[in-house]
């Protein structure tokens, strides 16, 4: 390969965020509070007032922590919204602390996702040592990621 070619990898890991008018927020919305990846929870708007436009009330939960988090926003202002995907892995094998996933979209190996020590990650660690093949939902936003789920892989060759 000479100097001036170069190999595309693909992603280049910059956030993708959209602009979103806080007053066309819904619940179950994506947004990003105090920069954290965050799913509106609820959602009240004030009525304007003598010296002042309304206001929104937003309280979200952190989709990675889980921690509640409140904004107050004009409701004609705009917040940014994080892309947020959702992947499907077939979990391959549990290397450490790490799960070994398979995309089958792309035929990859993935191997940098952490075993969580709550419930999803204890689930995922008692269906593994009993022999199920499982499929691992991964929740992708803002270059973090975090296994949301398990179910037992129901496909047959």
């Amino acid at each position: 390969m000479s100097d001036n070619e170069f190999e595309d990898k693909g992603d280049s890991g910059a956030l993708r965020l959209t602009n979103v008018q806080t007053g066309h927020l819904k619940k179950g919305s994506y947004v990003i509070i105090k920069n954290r990846p965050c799913k509106v929870d609820s959602i009240s708007t004030s009525k304007p007032g003598k010296h002042g436009s309304a206001k929104c009330h937003i309280v979200a939960i952190d989709i990675f922590t889980n921690k509640k988090v409140e904004e107050i926003s004009p409701s004609q202002g705009s917040m940014q919204s994080p892309e947020v995907n959702r992947t499907e892995y077939l979990l391959h094998d549990i290397d450490g602390d790490f799960l070994v996933l398979f995309d089958e979209a792309t035929n990859e190996q993935i191997e940098h996702i952490r075993l969580q020590e709550d419930d999803v990650g204890k689930k995922i660690r008692e269906m593994y040592d009993s022999g199920l093949p499982l499929i691992i939902t991964v929740l992708n936003a803002m270059g973090e990621e975090k296994v949301i789920d398990v179910k037992e892989d129901t496909k047959t060759d």
